[in-house]
């Protein structure tokens, strides 16, 4: 820097960072590399310095204003990254400055009903990063010291930010709601999304059967890779009578639905009897009409699933350590090319996680 030394500066001499932010809803177009002031830690609060950010799909619906999240201006992007710890707050025991870390997603309240019965995705009054702090798209963010789970050695920062979100929501999704059990058959929709690849691994781990369906060969290849046994291009095959062929006309014992609209018909009517359908999305589609008649005769459940645990992400990061499990990478994008990034996992063409690496 000409004349001078030490990190950008401000208004009134205080030092910066970059940001990715949008200060109006709209396309990937609204989205800005911005200068921020640098971030301070609070009491219980600790700085990371952000290694690499993943992009997910409430991304875009927080971008396009759809989220059903208060949402204010301006925002930065970003509820899932990895880095290390650059400096502590007050009162902040058992982290110092060069851990690795992967913030959990929620800053919970650790006292109610749920928080203190471990099921703190359902705290009374939680804080989502990126909405009660600033999000990963930059190159610090601020978050509390009881969000850090420490990364294990042999997890790069990288693989770190692509594990959480799509292990944690498999892993609760799987085996906190649905039950799903060894020698279970379980339908995976979308095997080519970051979750839906995560799903196919943590179930072939647990010793189900797992069919899964995409829309292009390739991303049907690159997932019987992972361990799943059969899969189905949904483009030019029925979903419904393939599950059918392939459990000798039973249907599949727990369906992973995360897509929505047709995709969620299709997932409910693969089930057998008292088959659990297990729902955590719906970008093609928020509302989905179904019959109600063959659901209650056929005594099938449909459950809801919604943020993972803590604990939850650290059982995956032990089997990631162990190489048992591999998140897995698309794509990288300097922050400065956010845009394009989000493009691309708009696309759907990825097959794995889309990161910025500020």
């Amino acid at each position: 820097m000409p004349g001078g030394t030490g990190a950008p500066r401000g208004r009134g001499g205080a030092t910066t960072v970059k940001a990715v932010r949008f200060h109006e809803f709209g396309g990937s177009g609204v989205l800005r590399l911005e200068d921020v002031d640098d971030p301070v830690a609070g009491a219980g609060e600790v700085v990371v310095r952000v290694r690499a950010a993943a992009l997910n799909h409430l991304d875009v619906d927080v971008r396009e204003g759809i989220s059903r999240f208060p949402v204010a201006f301006p925002h930065t992007l970003g509820i899932e990254l990895a880095g290390d710890v650059e400096s502590v707050g007050d009162g902040v025991d058992g982290w110092k400055p060069g851990d690795r870390v992967n913030p959990y997603i929620l800053a919970t309240c650790g006292t109610c009903r749920y928080c203190t019965t471990g099921r703190q995705s359902l705290c009374l009054t939680p804080g989502f990063i990126s909405f009660s702090t600033g999000g990963g798209y930059a190159e610090k963010v601020v978050v509390k010291a009881s969000q850090l789970i420490r990364i294990p050695d042999g997890v790069s920062f990288e693989q770190a930010a692509a594990l959480q979100v799509a292990f944690g929501t498999s892993w609760h999704m799987l085996f906190t709601r649905a039950r799903l059990r060894a020698g279970e058959t379980v339908l995976v929709n979308s095997v080519g999304s970051g979750i839906g690849s995560a799903a196919v691994q943590l179930a072939h781990h647990a010793g189900a059967f797992v069919i899964g369906n995409a829309s292009g060969d390739d991303k049907l290849e690159r997932a019987k890779e992972l361990g799943m046994d059969a899969g189905i291009n949904y483009t030019r095959e029925n979903v419904v009578e393939r599950v059918l062929e392939l459990t000798d006309g039973v249907g599949a014992d727990v369906a992973y639905e995360h897509v929505g609209g047709e995709n969620f018909q299709f997932a409910l009517d693969s089930l057998t009897k008292d088959g659990r359908l297990v729902t955590c999305g719906g970008h093609a589609g928020e509302v989905v009409p179904f019959d109600i008649i063959p659901f209650f005769r056929t005594q099938r459940s449909i459950i809801g699933s919604f943020v993972y645990t803590a604990n939850e992400v650290e059982a995956c990061f032990r089997l990631a350590a162990r190489g048992q499990i591999t998140p897995l990478v698309h794509s990288t994008f300097p922050l400065a090319e956010a845009a394009a990034a989000m493009d691309l996992m708009e696309s759907r063409t990825a097959f794995g996680k889309v990161l910025l690496i500020p």
